[in-house]
């Protein structure tokens, strides 16, 4: 039997065995609430068929207009084992859309004259500037150019928290693993360490990003997002579920870039593969270890925040509105323009595929074509500003699929509604 014929077999046996295992899934009843325009409903009634469908499990999306919230729905289960339905208040993990948020909060510092895009990150860190890295500037850190995408030594997230010294003097000592500047490749887990370190450097009261977050973010401008999880917050947690491995398997053989992606993952001499191992508890995609209370109170910018699509979302919103919001200036329109253009775009060394970065955002596209700012995460999860059109959107969901790359297609198909019905909504103003 030939190879293409045994691997058509195996495509056959997994299909079948995906449709057997949902159909076997319980179904529990439909829940959904919410609120949203009249003119946007359809976006309730696509959130609502993709529960009736199982496409969707549990999750959320919020989008503001203009700064006005004009969808808030939510739906699904937190808890399946408890039937703990999904309600206003419940926030999920976003993954590396939390990069999204560090980006905006190292552009705040550069506007206020703490950080410079264009000063080697050596002039607030000196003893960052070991084994070739005197040259790596803040510029380059953010938009995944400085080559840092793995450690020598894998670390525990407990280390964070527990040994601090050693882990800073560990990625201080970290060689390159290519020259910085001359490609970019995505810093999957090492980013939220030397940004988290870089933040604390500079902040002029030693601040880490939990506490910058809170105190210049969330409490001035009512955000419900945290870039951990609080433990007197852990009650409105979402439970974190992972599709089946035979799902994971048959989209990573039949979606071409997850194929490649997947490929990296597994070969461990890859730039990939190394950086998915950068950090114990993410190793092997063991998504129910982040359901550890103990391991959400920690920061770490690559990927830990929490929160409720409504504090994703409007925080995008206030870019999308030229940074301002209740008499209060979040960003200048010159520093949101800056994180709305690709410094580096081709071929990503480390994921293996095409894609962009700006100063620690991502540019991306919307339903209509026109480009967005933000930066989804691992399992669905999405985070928007459209300058455009004004718009600031994100989607959560607790149930974690193969997709990454904001082109999950339980947000892709919220989305399109958004913008079908964005017209009709305008016209009523």
């Amino acid at each position: 039997m030939g190879i293409l014929k045994q691997g058509a077999y195996v495509c056959i046996g997994i299909v079948v065995f995906n449709w057997i295992q949902t159909w076997l899934e319980p179904r529990l009843p439909v829940f959904i609430d919410g609120y949203y325009h009249p003119a946007f409903k359809s976006v309730y009634d696509k959130f609502r068929d993709n529960l009736q469908n199982s496409i969707e499990r549990g999750g959320s999306i919020a989008v503001y207009h203009r700064g006005v919230l004009v969808v808030d729905i939510w739906g699904g289960y937190a808890d399946l084992e408890s039937k703990r339905t999904w309600s206003k208040d419940t926030m999920t993990l976003g993954f590396s859309a939390t990069k999204g948020i560090a980006a905006i909060i190292v552009a705040k510092m550069v506007e206020d004259g703490f950080l410079d895009y264009n000063r080697p990150v050596k002039d607030y860190w000196p003893e960052f500037a070991q084994n070739g890295k005197d040259n790596v500037t803040v510029e380059m850190l953010v938009s995944h150019q400085a080559g840092l995408v793995a450690f020598d030594e894998t670390i525990s997230l407990l280390d964070i928290r527990d040994n601090p010294v050693k882990v800073e003097k560990m990625i201080a000592s970290q060689k390159p693993f290519w020259p910085p500047g001359t490609r970019h490749g995505y810093h999957s887990l090492s980013y939220g360490l030397y940004v988290d370190t870089l933040l604390k450097k500079v902040d002029p009261k030693g601040r880490d990003t939990t506490q910058i977050f809170y105190e210049d973010f969330v409490k001035p401008y009512d955000l419900d997002i945290f870039m951990n999880t609080p433990l007197e917050q852990y009650h409105r947690v979402a439970r974190l579920y992972k599709e089946s491995i035979w799902k994971m398997i048959f989209k990573s053989i039949v979606i071409p870039k997850y194929r490649a992606i997947s490929y990296n993952v597994l070969t461990d001499s890859s730039f990939m593969g190394q950086s998915s191992k950068a950090i114990v508890e993410f190793t092997g995609g063991d998504i129910e270890a982040h359901n550890n209370p103990t391991f959400r109170q920690i920061p770490c910018s690559c990927c830990y925040s929490t929160g409720a699509a409504r504090g994703y979302a409007k925080l995008y919103s206030i870019l999308a509105n030229g940074g301002q919001y209740d008499g209060k200036q979040l960003l200048s329109k010159d520093t949101i323009k800056k994180l709305g253009v690709a410094l580096v775009t081709g071929r990503d060394a480390t994921m293996g595929i095409e894609n962009n970065f700006s100063r620690g955002t991502i540019i991306g596209q919307n339903a209509r074509g026109d480009p967005v700012l933000g930066h989804p995460g691992h399992g669905g999860q999405n985070a928007f500003a459209d300058l455009k059109n004004e718009i600031g959107l994100a989607y959560v969901t607790n149930h974690i699929s193969l997709y990454g790359l904001g082109d999950d297609p339980r947000f892709l198909s919220l989305e399109k509604e958004v913008y079908a019905a964005l017209d009709a909504y305008i016209a009523t103003l």
